[in-house]
């Protein structure tokens, strides 16, 4: 009697995995969640990521200046060209806050403005190079997407040159260069595009103060030139 009895126990062994398993698939028992091994579950980025970045940046710039003078003319119809502008910077993030240094050349742009008070005009070339001490606050990600706002601080260096008056002075002309406090804003949104990069789309207003050059005796002034640019950048996490 006990043979009998511990070989249908033991039968119950063998039979009851697969009867449950056909009923789990039958949807007679719900089915248990099965982990997935070690070497297949999904890493999560922030615990192998450093927190520190790299960035490269470009965009179009459309500039403006708020006006033109000399010692002797105001300028009207000031016309100054809208530059491709190339960046690159480090930064550090944690949680929804980051910040960055970042330092951007925009291409030497053509300005062109006419006397208001007498038959004159002039020309030049103008370029501007910008180092940014930049704080962002991430707003959450949405469908992928990461909106920000943020804004920066630091200085411009401008330089004017190729400086050409009509009718000419006949004073000696030289190219000049300075720095000027400078600051910004800026929005967008970014998107994770892989384990460790990071693309960023947004717009940037930035302040670089005043360019100056021409003849030493009658220097040329553009008055607050600033430029409101459309910019793609790319993020690459350090690990």
């Amino acid at each position: 009697m006990s043979r009998v009895v511990l070989r249908m126990i033991g039968l119950a062994l063998l039979v009851l995995p697969g009867t449950a398993a056909r009923a789990a698939d039958m949807g007679g028992y719900p089915a248990l969640p099965v982990p997935l091994p070690p070497s297949e579950q999904v890493p999560n980025i922030e615990e192998f990521v450093s927190g520190w970045y790299l960035r490269g940046d470009v965009g179009y710039r459309f500039q403006q200046v708020q006006g033109a003078n000399d010692s002797t003319t105001e300028y009207s119809d000031n016309s100054i060209h809208d530059p491709v502008v190339l960046g690159f910077g480090v930064g550090w993030k944690h949680d929804w806050f980051r910040a960055d240094v970042t330092a951007d050349y925009a291409l030497r742009s053509g300005y062109s403005g006419t006397g208001t008070n007498v038959v004159t005009s002039v020309t030049a070339n103008v370029d501007s190079f910008t180092v940014m001490g930049n704080a962002y606050i991430d707003f959450g990600t949405w469908y992928g997407l990461t909106p920000y706002i943020g804004a920066g601080i630091g200085g411009a260096y401008v330089t004017m040159a190729n400086y050409q008056m009509t009718p000419g002075t006949g004073l000696p002309v030289e190219n000049y260069s300075r720095w000027n406090p400078a600051w910004s804003v800026m929005a967008g949104v970014s998107f994770t595009v892989g384990y460790s990069s990071i693309i960023d789309i947004g717009y940037r207003h930035v302040e670089m103060g005043d360019v100056l050059g021409g003849p030493a005796g009658n220097q040329l002034t553009l008055d607050n030139l600033t430029g409101d640019e459309i910019r793609i950048g790319f993020r690459y996490l350090l690990n």
